[in-house]
C-alpha cells in the first residue's frame, strides 16, 4: 500500500506514466552487487566499458538489485554505492573499478583560456581515472570550447579541463525520471538552473511548482533518485 501511494503521488508530481520492469522468465534481471554496479556506471557515464576489480559487501546476490553511487564519487579511487532490490534498500557496497572508453585529448599543448578547434583534438580509447564519476565530454562539446586551465599534450579533456556549454540551461524543457530502486517515473519539467551532466540543479513541473532536486544525465534529461 505504501509503495502504491509512493508511486502514484510521484506520477502526479510528472504528470507522467508510472513504469515498472518486467520480472517475466524472459527479462534480463541484474543479481549480483557487482552486475549492479556496472550498470551503474555504465547509466552515470555512458559508452564504456566497467570492470569492477574488488567489492566489498554484505548484500546478497538477488533478483533485480540496482546500485546507485554517492554524490561526488571519482574514479581512481573506492566508490560507495547504495543497493536496492526493487525499491528496497537492502544495503551497501564499496568498489574499486577500472573504466575503458573513448574520450577527447589533446594533440598539443594550450595556455589558459585558449580555444579548442577540431585539429587540436583526437578521440581515444583509453582508461578513464581520476575524475568524477560522470559522461566525459563528447568531440562536438569540447570543439570550440576554452581551457580552464594550462593543458599539456595527451591530457584528457574533461569537464574539469574545459568550457563546455550546459548540458541543461536555466528555463529548459527536461525530460525527468524519478528512480526508486528498479521503479521508474518519467515526465517533463522545467529547469530552473544551468549545469552539466552530474550537476545537480532545481526543476518544476506542470502539475507541482516547488522545486525538486534533480542530477543532469543528458543533454536536456535529469534524474531523481528516491
Amino acid at each position: 500500500m505504501v509503495m502504491a501511494l509512493t508511486l502514484l503521488a510521484l506520477g502526479t508530481v510528472l504528470d507522467a506514466e508510472v513504469r515498472i520492469p518486467s520480472t517475466s522468465p524472459g527479462s534480463v534481471m541484474l543479481n549480483t552487487v557487482s552486475a549492479a554496479i556496472e550498470r551503474a556506471v555504465v547509466d552515470r557515464m555512458g559508452d564504456v566499458q566497467v570492470v569492477v576489480q574488488q567489492v566489498s559487501t554484505t548484500v546478497a546476490p538477488q533478483s533485480g538489485l540496482v546500485a546507485t553511487a554517492e554524490p561526488g564519487s571519482r574514479l581512481g579511487q573506492p566508490i560507495r554505492f547504495i543497493v536496492f532490490a526493487g525499491s528496497k534498500r537492502v544495503g551497501s557496497a564499496v568498489a574499486r573499478l577500472e573504466v575503458t572508453g573513448s574520450a577527447p585529448r589533446a594533440r598539443r599543448a594550450f595556455a589558459r583560456d585558449e580555444e579548442i578547434t577540431a585539429a587540436d583534438v583526437d578521440v581515444a580509447s583509453v582508461e578513464i581515472k581520476n575524475v568524477m564519476l560522470r559522461r566525459m565530454p563528447e568531440l562536438g562539446d569540447v570543439v570550440g570550447a576554452h581551457a580552464r586551465r594550462d593543458i599539456v599534450a595527451g591530457e584528457l579533456l574533461t569537464n574539469a579541463l574545459v568550457v563546455v556549454p550546459p548540458a541543461v540551461r536555466s528555463g529548459d524543457e527536461v525530460q525527468v525520471t524519478v528512480t526508486m530502486g528498479a521503479v521508474q517515473v518519467s515526465g517533463v519539467g522545467r529547469a530552473s538552473g544551468s549545469g552539466q551532466v552530474g550537476d545537480t540543479i532545481r526543476v518544476t513541473t506542470p502539475s507541482n511548482r516547488r522545486p525538486l532536486s534533480a542530477r543532469i544525465v543528458g543533454r536536456g534529461a535529469v534524474e531523481i533518485s528516491r
